[in-house]
């Protein structure tokens, strides 16, 4: 049975860390390929880009192991990760499949509409801010799940966001661009001139 992960965010833009992380999380769990999600419209994100340009910026980083799914795209409305997790699985009903979170977000999870429906799939968190065992450990309902949420610590990727890319665009901080952004992303940010006005 194939194994796939299914990384969901705004990817606002993609950057070096997302890539890392998703070749890291396939690696450490033997998965056959990491799927990003990018978020459609309807998330309201001060500064998000269209949903299809988010999209393209991500295809340019796919290879064997990534790859990009539209699954949220050309929504008529904003699906919750109950629903988007219900479509993931409908269409990949031959795989075991895993959905990635950041550890910021599985804090925010038991918060979620159908939280417990979400907590029925595999989990991987990403270790974020505060520690996932404690954020586990301090909430039943996690507590009570806690056989399919994996943990994954990164230390070395913290500091790339894509704030600070779209800062370092701003700026035209060349140091910081080449170090955080895929060179296929940034030469597509550069020709279709995004996130350059200053806010």
């Amino acid at each position: 049975m194939k194994k796939y992960g299914f990384f969901g965010g705004s990817f606002n833009p993609p950057t070096i860390a997302h890539e890392r992380l998703a070749e890291e999380i396939a690696e450490k769990y033997n998965l056959d390929k990491v799927y990003f999600v990018p978020v459609g419209n309807f998330y309201k994100k001060e500064g998000l880009v269209d949903e299809k340009t988010r999209y393209e910026m991500l295809t340019n980083i796919k290879n064997d192991k990534l790859d990009v799914l539209d699954i949220e795209l050309n929504s008529s409305q904003k699906l919750s990760a109950a629903d988007a997790f219900k479509l993931i699985n409908n269409n990949f009903k031959t795989s075991e499949n895993y959905f990635i979170l950041g550890g910021d977000n599985l804090e925010k999870l038991p918060n979620w509409k159908n939280a417990e429906t979400c907590l029925n799939n595999n989990i991987i968190a990403i270790q974020r801010g505060n520690n996932l065992d404690t954020i586990i450990e301090n909430n039943n309902l996690l507590k009570s799940h806690k056989n399919k949420i994996f943990e994954f610590n990164t230390n070395n990727l913290n500091d790339y966001s894509s704030t600070k890319v779209r800062q370092a665009l701003q700026n035209e901080d060349k140091e910081i661009l080449s170090k955080m952004l895929n060179k296929k992303v940034y030469f597509y940010i550069e020709k279709n001139n995004l996130y350059m006005q200053k806010i």
